[in-house]
Formats: structure tokens, C-alpha cells, sequence
């Protein structure tokens, strides 16, 4: 009678066992997929400013140009809607990437304020300078990126 009984707890302390351990090998697989979900959203709100601030960079660019070079009316206000629509697309993806990426709030910030002050230049010499100013700040955010998200990290 004893071996049956000691046969019947082993039984349910094998099963006990292997059920915990599946219960923790499972919880151990939702977090991980969590955390590879997060730093997927972490590495699009990254690239989603990035390509936000190229745009609008881009368009600042050839609006102050043709502004400082008189191209016109017509060019010019075109130009400006243009920079209008790619100011715009900047603010979801800064939100973004500050509520998901708190880290990058400083430089993100400083890329679009460099990326912003385009609309400030004086001449041409200027504008270049201020458009070179831009793609560094906008550089030393994806670096600091880089540093925050690359492999390895988080």
C-alpha cells in the first residue's frame, strides 16, 4: 500500500513540476515578444521622425532658395505649402517617439529646432549652413538612436 501511495505523490509532484514549468516557460515567451514588439515600435517611431525631418528639411531647403533668389509668386507659395504639409507630418512621429522613446526627447528636439531654423537664413551661404547644421543634428539623433536601440540594447 505504501509504494502505491508514494508511487500516486510522485506521480502528482512530476505533474505539479512540469506544469509550473511550462507556465514559466510560456510567461517567459509573452515577455519576450512583448519587448521585441516594443523596440519594433521604438525603431519605426525612430525611423517615422527621421524621414519625417529629411522631408521637411528638404522642403525648407528649396523654399528658402527660391525665396532668396526671387523665383516668384507662384513657386514660391507652392514652396510654402509644401513645407506647411511636411511641418505637419513631423508632429505624430515626434509625439511618438517621445511617449515611446523618452530618451531621444533632447535630441529629436534639437534636430527639429536645427531642421525649423532653415526658415531663418539670410542668404545662400547661410541657408547652406544652416541646411549643413540640420543633417548634423538630425545625424547625432539617429546616432543617439543607435545607441539607445541598436542590438544588444533594451
Amino acid at each position: 500500500m505504501w509504494a502505491s501511495v508514494v508511487a500516486v505523490l510522485g506521480t502528482l509532484a512530476g505533474a505539479l513540476t512540469a506544469g509550473l514549468l511550462q507556465h514559466r516557460s510560456a510567461r517567459t515567451a509573452r515577455v519576450e515578444q512583448r519587448a521585441d514588439a516594443d523596440r519594433q515600435d521604438q525603431l519605426a517611431a525612430v525611423t517615422e521622425f527621421a524621414a519625417a525631418l529629411d522631408a521637411h528639411r528638404s522642403a525648407m531647403f528649396h523654399r528658402e532658395r527660391l525665396t532668396l533668389t526671387g523665383a516668384g509668386p507662384e513657386p514660391e507659395l507652392e514652396a510654402q505649402t509644401r513645407s506647411h504639409d511636411t511641418r505637419t507630418a513631423i508632429t505624430a512621429p515626434h509625439i511618438r517617439l517621445q511617449i515611446l522613446v523618452p530618451e531621444l526627447t533632447i535630441p529629436a528636439q534639437q534636430a527639429a529646432d536645427a531642421t525649423y531654423a532653415l526658415r531663418k537664413a539670410t542668404n545662400q551661404a547661410d541657408l547652406d549652413e544652416r541646411r549643413r547644421a540640420a543633417k548634423d543634428a538630425a545625424n547625432a539623433f539617429v546616432t543617439a538612436a543607435a545607441a539607445e536601440l541598436g542590438p544588444g540594447r533594451r
